[in-house]
C-alpha cells in the first residue's frame, strides 16, 4: 500500500512526551485516535540544524540555466538551510508550512511504510538569522498538512491504524498552540482513505481531504466531529477562495463546491496524475492555480471553469532527468506565483493582468517538491537537502519617500564614473556596483558580488542594501579611501567588509555582516541617533588607530 505524499525535509534532545485521547465519537462513528507528542525546546540542539554557509544574494535565470544580463526587479536572498530531522535513526521530510506573525510551523512525514512525523516552529523575527525555538515529534503518526488559524493548527496526515486501532489511516485534527508554541493538546478524527493530504478553514469550520480512496470532509471547530462528507478518489489538495471551496483530484481534476451549503457547483480541469503524489492549488484574485504533474500549472478562471493558461514545464534542460521534471506546488503571494518543478527548480512568475509572465527560476540543488509563500518569505522544500529559507528584499517602509527617484534602467553591474552624481529609486538585484563619484539610491538592493565605494566617492544608501554570499566572501563590500557610505536603513553583507585608509561609515539603522570586518587606519565609524545595531559573525580586526562614535548596540560584542 503507498501512504506517502511527495515532499522534502537530528534527532534533538527528548524533553519530555505526553498522550492525549479525544474519546467522542463524531456523527459518522468514527473516534479520534491516541496521539503520542515529544515535545523538544532545546534550542542548542534544534539549531544546530540550522546552516547560513550556503547564504546571500540568489540570481534569477530564464528557467534554463541561462543567466539574464540586466538588472532583475525582483532581489532575492536565501537566509538560511535546514536539515531534515531525525528520530531514532530515521530521517523524516518536510511536507507543508504554514506562516502566522513571527512564526513558521513545518510538518514533515517519513517516506516509506513507517509512519513518523513532526512540527517545527521557526521564529522569523530576524529575518536574517531565524531560529528553531521547538519541535514536536508524533510517533507513528505522519503529517501531511498544516494550516494556523486563530492559536491553532489543523492538521491532516495518517497514523498507523493497527496501532491507533482506528477504521482507517487517514485523519484529520488539530494542534492547539500555546503563545505560538506547540502543545500536547494534539486531537485527531479519523477520515477515510490511506493518508490526509490537506486541511484548510473558515470562521467555524475546518476542511480536509483524503486519499486513495479518501473523501472531502467538514469538520467543527469547537469539538472535532464530521459533519459532512464524500468520497471522491486520490484527494491532493483543498482550498478556499471567498465562498467557493475547491479541492483537487489526481484522476478527477478540480471539484469547487458552495462553502454553505456543501453543494457542488462545478468541475473542470479533469487529468490523470501519477498516484498519490504532493500537488497544490492557490487562488490569484478569481484565478485558480492548479499544480498538475507533467501538465505544469493550469490557470483557470475559478468562476467558468475556463482555462486561461498553462505554465508548462521547461523542455530543454539537458542535465536534469526528465522523470525529475514535474511541478509539484503552487503558491501565490501578491502578484507573484511560485512553482516548485521538481529537477528543475523554482519558477517565479508575475500576474501581467492577462497573463502571468516568467520572471525567471531559481537553480536549487535538490528537487523542489514544496513552495509556500507568504509575506517576504519563500520556504522551499527540497527533497533529503532539506528546508531552504529564501527571502524578497523589499523596500524599507517609512525610511524615506522614494517617489520622486529617476528608476534605474541600466544594466547588472551599476558603475558610476568620476564627475557623475547619479540618484535612482526602486528595487533591483544587481551584479555588483562601483562609486567612484556619487551615488544615491533609494529603495532597496542587492548585489551579487562586490560593492566598491572607491577612493573620496560618496554612496548613500536609503533603504535596504544586501551584498555578497558567504560562499565566496571575498566578494567583499569596501569603502576605500576618504570615502563614505551613508546608510539610513538596513545593510546585510554575507562577504567581507573592508574599512580602507580614513574611509568613513554613518549608519542610522542595521549592519549585519556574516563575514570580516576590517578597520584600516584612519577610518571612522558613526552612529547617527538612536536604535542603531551592528551584529557581526566574522572576525574584526582593526589596523592602527580608529574611531566609532554614536549610539548603538553590538549585538555580538565584536567591536
Amino acid at each position: 500500500m503507498i501512504k506517502k505524499i511527495l515532499s522534502i525535509l537530528s534527532i534533538s534532545t527528548v524533553l519530555f512526551a505526553v498522550s492525549c485521547r479525544q474519546d467522542s465519537t463524531d456523527l459518522d462513528g468514527v473516534t479520534a485516535a491516541k496521539n503520542e507528542v515529544i515535545l523538544n525546546s532545546d534550542a542548542n540542539s534544534l539549531n544546530a540544524r540550522l546552516s547560513f554557509k550556503n547564504s546571500g544574494i540568489l540570481d534569477l535565470n530564464q528557467g534554463l540555466g541561462r543567466k539574464l544580463d540586466e538588472a532583475g526587479d525582483f532581489p532575492l536572498v536565501l537566509v538560511a538551510e535546514l536539515t531534515p530531522p531525525e528520530y531514532k535513526g530515521k530521517k523524516l521530510q518536510a511536507t507543508h508550512v504554514a506562516v502566522e506573525g513571527n512564526y513558521a510551523y513545518v510538518s514533515y512525514n517519513t517516506e516509506g511504510e513507517e509512519y513518523l512525523g513532526a512540527i517545527e516552529v521557526i521564529d522569523i523575527s530576524n529575518p536574517n538569522t531565524p531560529k528553531m525555538v521547538m519541535q514536536a515529534i508524533t510517533p507513528n503518526v505522519d503529517i501531511s498538512a498544516v494550516r494556523y488559524d486563530n492559536g491553532q493548527l489543523y492538521i491532516a496526515g495518517a497514523t498507523n491504524a493497527e496501532i491507533a486501532n482506528t477504521a482507517s489511516a487517514a485523519f484529520a485534527g488539530k494542534l492547539t498552540l500555546n503563545n505560538g508554541m506547540l502543545s500536547d493538546r494534539f486531537v485527531t478524527t479519523t477520515l477515510p482513505g490511506n493518508v490526509g493530504t490537506d486541511v484548510t478553514s473558515n470562521a467555524s469550520k475546518y476542511f480536509a481531504v483524503s486519499g486513495a480512496t479518501g473523501a472531502f470532509a467538514q469538520l467543527n471547530k469547537a469539538d472535532d466531529k464530521i459533519e459532512f462528507s464524500i468520497s471522491l478518489p486520490d484527494l491532493r489538495a483543498v482550498g478556499i477562495n471567498g465562498n467557493k471551496i475547491v479541492i483537487l483530484s489526481g484522476t478527477e481534476g478540480v471539484k469547487v463546491y458552495d462553502a454553505n451549503s456543501l453543494k457542488q457547483t462545478s468541475a473542470f480541469a479533469a487529468y490523470q496524475d501519477v498516484a498519490e503524489s504532493k500537488r497544490t492549488l492557490d487562488f490569484m484574485g478569481e484565478k485558480l492555480l492548479v499544480s498538475q504533474g507533467k501538465n505544469g500549472v493550469g490557470v483557470y478562471n475559478l468562476n467558468s471553469g475556463t482555462k486561461l493558461q498553462t505554465l508548462a514545464l521547461p523542455t530543454d534542460i539537458t542535465d536534469v532527468d526528465p522523470e525529475n521534471i514535474v511541478t509539484n506546488a503552487v503558491s501565490v503571494n501578491g502578484d507573484k506565483a511560485f512553482v516548485a518543478n521538481g529537477g528543475a527548480g523554482l519558477f517565479v512568475y508575475q500576474d501581467k493582468g492577462q497573463q502571468l509572465e516568467l520572471l525567471g527560476a531559481l537553480d536549487l540543488l535538490g528537487s523542489t517538491n514544496y513552495v509556500m509563500s507568504k509575506g517576504e518569505y519563500i520556504f522551499v522544500a527540497s527533497g533529503s537537502r532539506g528546508l531552504k529559507i529564501i527571502k524578497y528584499v523589499a523596500p524599507a517602509g517609512g525610511v524615506v519617500n522614494c517617489s520622486s527617484f529617476a528608476a534605474y534602467t541600466g544594466g547588472e553591474w551599476l558603475n558610476v564614473n568620476s564627475g557623475q552624481d547619479l540618484a535612482y529609486g526602486g528595487t533591483k538585484s544587481l551584479k555588483g556596483i562601483n562609486v567612484n563619484a556619487k551615488l544615491t539610491w533609494c529603495g532597496a538592493l542587492t548585489a551579487t558580488e562586490s560593492v566598491n565605494v572607491n577612493s573620496n566617492a560618496t554612496f548613500t544608501m536609503l533603504g535596504k542594501l544586501y551584498q555578497g554570499s558567504q560562499q565566496n566572501p571575498w566578494n567583499s563590500l569596501a569603502i576605500n579611501s576618504g570615502a563614505l557610505l551613508n546608510l539610513e536603513g538596513d545593510l546585510t553583507t554575507y562577504g567581507h567588509m573592508i574599512l580602507n585608509s580614513n574611509a568613513n561609515l554613518k549608519v542610522k539603522g542595521n549592519v549585519t555582516i556574516f563575514g570580516d570586518l576590517t578597520i584600516n587606519q584612519g577610518s571612522k565609524i558613526e552612529f547617527v541617533g538612536t536604535g542603531s545595531t551592528i551584529t557581526i559573525h566574522g572576525k574584526v580586526t582593526r589596523n592602527g588607530t580608529s574611531t566609532i562614535t554614536g549610539t548603538f548596540v553590538d549585538v555580538n560584542h565584536k567591536l
